[in-house]
């Protein structure tokens, strides 16, 4: 595992919507989760954000109405998770090396997967 300078990292879940197991798993560390599970399960392609001011921690969740992934960023203020999300809209294909670029081109720096 690899970390900036700057003590910032991404983490990247991935699940199915269609499996059961994985979604729990997925969602069980994203706090609030049961408003983002109904959404998931009943909205199609999707993507969302939050951001905890308490931990420093920013979620991006994109679904293609089959699979849903969900980004965390940890260690960045909110201003940062803004510029990370703008660049996001951009995203046609969110992928992991996708998001990491994105995240790359708002704050300048490369980030390696954990």
């Amino acid at each position: 595992m690899s970390q900036s300078s700057t003590d910032q990292r991404i983490f990247t879940a991935i699940a199915r919507l269609d499996d059961g197991a994985a979604m729990a798993q997925f969602l069980s560390s994203i706090p609030n989760s049961d408003q983002l599970a109904e959404v998931l399960a009943t909205s199609g392609a999707v993507s969302t954000r939050a951001y905890d001011d308490e931990s420093r921690t920013a979620r991006f969740v994109s679904s293609d109405g089959a699979v849903a992934m969900c980004f965390t960023v940890t260690d960045i203020t909110i201003d940062q998770a803004e510029m990370i999300a703008t660049e996001c809209d951009a995203l046609l294909n969110w992928s992991d090396d996708a998001f990491r670029k994105a995240v790359a081109r708002a704050l300048g720096a490369d980030f390696a997967p954990e």
